[in-house]
């Protein structure tokens, strides 16, 4: 599973010159290629909300799903997605 966080639905229309011209569906296309080449099936979300975001993150844990994150904004003040991110 891999989680972006707010603002990543963004990706090629926002501050490209920062950000970059890739597009979020591209993103998901090679997130999804990649582990398609690994033997993996992976689930891409994006989520502007900090509540979904611990939710996905609590799924995977009951589940057992190794998750990639790319949190954006949250890295700045949320300890609830830190915690639920230490879960096992």
């Amino acid at each position: 599973m891999v989680l972006n966080g707010p603002n990543l639905g963004r990706l090629g229309s926002r501050e490209p010159d920062v950000y970059g011209a890739t597009s979020y569906a591209g993103l998901v296309e090679r997130c999804t290629a990649l582990g398609k080449e690994f033997g993996f099936e992976v689930e891409v979300h994006e989520t502007n909300s900090e509540q979904q975001m611990v939710e996905w993150l609590h799924e995977a844990a009951d589940g057992q799903v190794p998750v990639v994150i790319n949190p954006g904004a949250f890295t700045h003040y949320s300890y609830a997605m830190r915690d639920a991110a230490a879960q096992r």
